[in-house]
């Protein structure tokens, strides 16, 4: 896969079958009804606290013929914690391709959970079918995984349809090979911390008519509500940005 663009990674012939659908917020009610569902927000408080918001929201269909995803997290861009002799890289500079740098400090510093994946399966998951595979205890590494780590560390996280898988976004994780002839279908749902910038533009994508029948919670989610003066524009009591 070395020297291919990011565009050639996704065509058939480099394992590329597989499809992502962005911003299902526009796709229809139901997959906005999964944004209120409070025995999952319940979880992500758990781990993210009493203020979070959309990060992304959208479906992994896994096909026939996919290759497995390269070992990653979703919180690659957290700046790691630092001795203070020491001259970290500056986070405007910070990639997701970037070398992974174990942490020198003993005990290990790792940054906190800043992220959260939740995994709803619409099918049956399975080894066969591609189900997400994880390394447990990773969330604590302090770093990204190296490219060259074997996937044979991994666990394949099986379930039913109907089961949710909330994770972590430290977790060294990625999606399996579907070697069946059936479509593995799952929504991906990703909530980060009010103070960081989401993976998709809700002030941008939202479709107006969506913005119009949404409630505070809801707003909330796709970032409109101000955090301690963070998100305002004119209005410096404002509790919404789209408030007079």
């Amino acid at each position: 896969m070395d020297g291919l663009t990011a565009r050639d990674k996704f065509r058939a012939e480099a394992g590329g079958v597989n499809q992502r659908v962005w911003m299902i917020v526009n796709k229809g009610q139901c997959f906005v009804d999964l944004l209120s569902k409070e025995p999952v927000l319940h979880l992500v408080r758990a781990l993210l606290g009493e203020c979070f918001q959309l990060s992304s929201h959208g479906a992994n269909i896994a096909r026939k013929g996919g290759v497995p995803m390269p070992l990653h997290t979703d919180q690659w861009w957290m700046p790691a914690p630092v001795e203070a002799d020491v001259n970290p890289m500056p986070v405007g500079s910070i990639r997701r391709d970037a070398a992974p740098v174990p942490p020198a400090a003993e005990p290990v510093l790792i940054a906190p959970c800043a992220c959260v994946n939740v995994l709803w399966y619409l099918r049956d998951f399975s080894e066969k079918t591609g189900s997400t595979r994880v390394l447990p205890g990773s969330h604590l590494f302090g770093y990204q995984p190296p490219a060259d780590h074997p996937e044979t560390a991994t666990v394949s996280v099986a379930g039913k349809a109907g089961t949710v898988l909330v994770i972590d976004g430290r977790i060294w994780h990625g999606t399996g090979a579907n070697t069946t002839d059936n479509d593995r279908l799952t929504v991906l749902t990703t909530f980060c911390g009010p103070q960081y910038r989401p993976q998709e533009n809700y002030f941008v994508g939202t479709s107006p008519a969506v913005l119009a029948n949404a409630d505070e919670h809801l707003r909330s989610m796709l970032g409109y509500r101000i955090w301690h003066g963070y998100g305002r524009t004119e209005n410096p009591v404002a509790e919404f940005v789209d408030e007079d």
